[in-house]
């Protein structure tokens, strides 16, 4: 082999070695480069994956709430509906109170009787239903036989109302309800505390 074959041959021998070096590196780099794209990749699957969970165990808790407020709701609704019959039974109670005269003239009696006493003047002027006007003579005389010293006088104008009476000085400044719609409507409140103790226990 000549000196010149020889000196090409190291040459090329000393190129392919560099080469070699060079395409190792770039193996070694792409490797590097392909593992940490690996592990990126990785990382962000797992924080989407992550992410996706805790969506859905948000919106898994917000249906679980939203749920459970419905059926408290439903609940709730279901005990008014039951509270609210027991005072249309009282309502209907007083209706039917109303309709037996030998229990209702002596209520309204006292009615009237209470309403002059609050009132406290020496005359006043009673207002009634329609259908207890035409009790007004009997109740007259049960109302002059207790308060003699009143002067009373009855309205011929009819209330709206189930029962009971307003008793008004005459000057209409000064009136007291003693209406059974308004003494219903005072003590609903109460009715509607009492009913929920008793038939919930609330």
């Amino acid at each position: 082999m000549s000196e010149t074959d020889k000196f090409t041959e190291d040459i090329l021998g000393t190129a392919r070695e560099k080469a070699q070096s060079i395409i190792r590196e770039a193996e070694a780099q792409t490797q590097h480069a392909s593992d940490e794209a690996k592990a990126t990749i990785s990382r962000e699957a797992e924080g989407i994956v992550r992410g996706a969970r805790a969506d859905a165990d948000a919106v898994k808790r917000r249906e679980v709430s939203e749920a459970r407020h419905r059926v408290k709701l439903r609940e709730q609704q279901e005990k008014d509906k039951i509270v609210q019959e027991v005072l249309d039974r009282v309502k209907k109670r007083a209706s039917e109170l109303v309709a037996d005269e030998e229990k209702y003239v002596p209520l309204l009696t006292h009615l009237i009787e209470r309403g002059l006493q609050e009132l406290g003047d020496k005359s006043a002027l009673i207002h009634l239903n329609k259908p207890d006007l035409e009790r007004v003579p009997s109740l007259e005389r049960a109302v002059s036989k207790r308060l003699g010293n009143v002067k009373v006088e009855w309205s011929k104008e009819p209330i709206d109302t189930t029962g009971g009476t307003v008793i008004s000085s005459l000057d209409g400044k000064i009136r007291i309800v003693n209406t059974l719609d308004q003494r219903f409507e005072a003590l609903e409140s109460k009715l509607l505390i009492e009913a929920r103790a008793a038939l919930f226990g609330e």
